[in-house]
């Protein structure tokens, strides 16, 4: 019995061998993407930012003081009051010094004074933590106190403190700051009663046009 070749047996064989290796690649290949997927670790959700931020409220003064000599000296009150601190800045002339000296002396005593040629501070501390400190200099003052850790009564000694400070140091009298500020607050409420006033009528003029428009 005679055979005879095909003649397409090559070429079969060189396109099944070129499938079988197209084939092999694309497995090779899925399984590799799979694998290093499967490896990579996922990154964490990034936290959302969180706001520690406190509430501060300050005011500044700054001033011009006329003697009987004719000079003016410059001088600078600042308070800074956080939820949780005071602190008082004061920039003056040096002929103020020994008035400053005996308003705190009064206030704070001596018994936690040290004194160091011109310079004379106060400091208190409650287990190891710095409360209060004041530091009077010539024609300089600086006050800080923890208000997180100082009693109520201390942290009102020390505001008011500040204020009687704030009034020698600016020359301002605090009869009169009061009183300017009691007229403030009656301005601001008169204002007010005039805007709801004005409000009553707009609202009053927009009701009569919507009853007209509704019968027409």
């Amino acid at each position: 019995m005679n055979f005879k070749k095909s003649k397409n047996v090559n070429g079969s064989i060189r396109i099944i061998d070129v499938k079988t290796t197209v084939c092999v690649v694309l497995i090779t290949a899925f399984c590799l993407t799979f694998s290093l997927s499967a490896q990579t670790t996922p990154e964490p959700p990034t936290p959302p930012k969180t706001s520690n931020s406190k509430t501060i409220s300050r005011t500044s003064q700054s001033v011009s003081v006329e003697h009987d000599d004719n000079e003016i000296h410059n001088s600078s009150v600042s308070v800074s009051v956080s939820d949780d601190e005071y602190k008082f800045r004061a920039r003056y002339h040096q002929s103020k010094n020994e008035g400053v000296k005996a308003i705190l002396i009064e206030a704070l005593g001596k018994d936690n004074l040290s004194v160091k040629g011109n310079t004379y501070l106060w400091s208190d501390s409650k287990n190891g933590n710095d409360i209060f400190e004041c530091k009077l200099t010539k024609g300089h003052l600086r006050m800080y106190l923890d208000t997180d850790l100082a009693s109520k009564g201390y942290t009102e000694k020390i505001n008011a403190l500040g204020k009687d400070l704030k009034h020698f140091i600016s020359g301002t009298d605090a009869k009169k700051e009061s009183e300017r500020a009691v007229a403030k607050a009656k301005r601001e409420l008169e204002r007010a009663e005039r805007e709801l006033e004005r409000a009553k009528r707009e609202a009053e003029q927009a009701a009569r046009a919507a009853k007209r428009a509704a019968k027409n």
